[in-house]
C-alpha cells in the first residue's frame, strides 16, 4: 500500500531513474530508468494503452545470494519536480521481503526548484548477517 494516492502528487514529482551500486568495487548491481518523453512517443506513436498512474512509484528487484555479503550499497534516486516549488519534499522507502517489512528509511529532501531535475544517492551500510539467516533469505 502506498502512504499516498496518484492523485495526491500536486507537484508532478516523477522519479525517473534507479541505480543500486556496490560502493567498495563500482560496480552496478541494478540500473532502471524511464525513457524520456522522446523516446516515448517514438515508441508508443500507435500505441493507444492506458498508462499505468503507480509507474515509478515502486522497483521490484531481484539479487543473487552474493548481494547478501555486500558491507556498503549506495542507492541513486533520480526524480524530477513539475512547475510548482516543493517545500518539504519527503520520501519514505520501505523494503519487503515476502511481504513482511524489513526496513523502513524516511528521507527529507528539504525544498526543490520547480521544474528541476533532482539526483540523490543514499548509502546503506549492511550488518553482518548469520549463516542461517542468509540461507533463509
Amino acid at each position: 500500500d502506498y502512504l499516498c494516492k496518484p492523485e495526491d502528487n500536486i507537484y508532478n514529482i516523477d522519479f525517473t531513474r534507479f541505480k543500486i551500486r556496490d560502493l567498495e568495487t563500482g560496480t552496478v548491481l541494478f540500473e532502471i530508468a524511464k525513457p524520456s518523453a522522446s523516446e516515448h512517443d517514438e515508441e508508443d506513436e500507435d500505441d493507444s494503452s492506458e498508462l499505468d498512474v503507480s509507474a515509478g512509484r515502486f522497483v521490484r528487484y531481484q539479487f543473487t545470494p552474493a548481494f547478501l555479503r555486500l558491507r556498503t550499497v549506495g542507492a541513486t534516486v533520480e526524480f524530477t519536480v513539475g512547475e510548482k516549488p516543493v517545500s518539504n519534499f519527503r520520501m519514505i522507502e520501505r523494503h519487503y521481503f515476502r511481504d513482511r517489512l524489513l526496513k523502513n528509511f524516511d528521507f527529507d529532501f528539504g525544498f526543490c526548484i520547480p521544474s528541476s531535475r533532482n539526483t540523490c544517492e543514499h548509502i546503506y551500510e549492511f550488518p553482518q548477517l548469520s549463516e542461517d539467516l542468509s540461507k533463509y533469505l
